[in-house]
């Protein structure tokens, strides 16, 4: 059956995109390629208090953190913090572009009925710029977006309060916040999940991108919804690992951080971020196709 012709189902974008994996093996290459990029990175970190990466990264972990983190154990503790950040930096200045060439692969697949990587990165070099700015602007707002409610909490439960909602602080600061933290990315990126389908299909500025963003996660509201969520619930167990990495380091060994995070990156890249990149831009697709 002509792709184009079926309906913006979940079933449907899930089913365009395991095909388009199984006949372009190619498909894997961009979040494989910022999986690497991301890994390398982490190992940097994971280095930071060693010579001579310390002349380099030991005074921002001084200032902003402390001494403490610049020795063993210690250091494992704001690994995970240190891979957030380096994570949001990479995404924005090497995923964005990636992230363009994988839906220009999409979009070629279910217009053309095939792909090349090569081709596609070409296109999304043309439209870096917007890219660019998509991924900033998404990124920027989940961080503020955390950095608010985290800082509500904190200062809401320091005014001398001992409960919200008939909830004690320990949970909203513990496991709720986990919660919450995680609530806010799925809403964020869904949102604003269409707008690089639309620059890479239609050609579209950065602002039309945002508002076709918009309009089609209205129209496809829960279908959107599912489709960010699903692919998340495989990264679950690496935000608990990473939310105990204290208990981790007690129970087992300071290292096991990092082989924790080097896991995430994988399962982050090769399983979260393609299915939700590939899945909702073919949903997309078909959504505009039936306009």
């Amino acid at each position: 059956m002509n792709p184009q012709n079926q309906t913006p189902t979940i079933k449907n974008a899930y089913t365009q995109t395991f095909r388009a994996i199984r006949s372009t093996p190619e498909f894997f290459w961009p979040f494989f390629i910022f999986a690497i990029l991301e890994s390398v990175f982490l190992l940097i970190l994971f280095l930071a208090p060693r010579e001579p990466l310390r002349l380099v990264l030991g005074p921002p972990i001084r200032t902003f953190w402390g001494e403490r983190f610049l020795h063993y154990p210690a250091n494992f503790l704001l690994l995970p913090k240190l891979s957030s950040l380096s994570r949001m930096f990479l995404s924005v200045f090497f995923g964005s572009l990636l992230t363009g060439t994988a839906v220009a692969m999409a979009v070629d697949v279910f217009t053309k009925g095939k792909a090349r990587f090569d081709n596609s990165l070409k296109t999304a070099l043309k439209k870096y710029l917007v890219l660019f700015a998509i991924i900033l602007v998404v990124t920027v707002l989940f961080y503020l977006a955390l950095r608010f409610s985290s800082t509500a909490l904190v200062k809401y439960f320091i005014a001398g309060h001992r409960k919200l909602l008939f909830i004690p602080a320990a949970l909203w600061l513990g496991p709720l916040a986990v919660i919450i933290n995680l609530a806010v990315a799925i809403v964020i990126q869904a949102l604003f999940t269409y707008a690089i389908p639309a620059l890479m299909a239609e050609n579209q500025r950065f602002i039309t991108c945002i508002f076709r963003s918009f309009v089609a996660f209205k129209d496809l509201f829960g279908k959107t919804l599912l489709l960010v969520t699903l692919p998340i619930l495989a990264y679950l167990p690496i935000i608990v690992l990473n939310y105990n990495a204290a208990f981790l380091i007690r129970k087992a060994f300071p290292e096991i951080i990092l082989i924790v995070l080097l896991a995430g990156v994988f399962i982050s890249a090769l399983v979260v971020d393609l299915l939700i990149t590939y899945s909702t831009a073919f949903l997309y697709l078909l959504y505009r196709n039936k306009k």
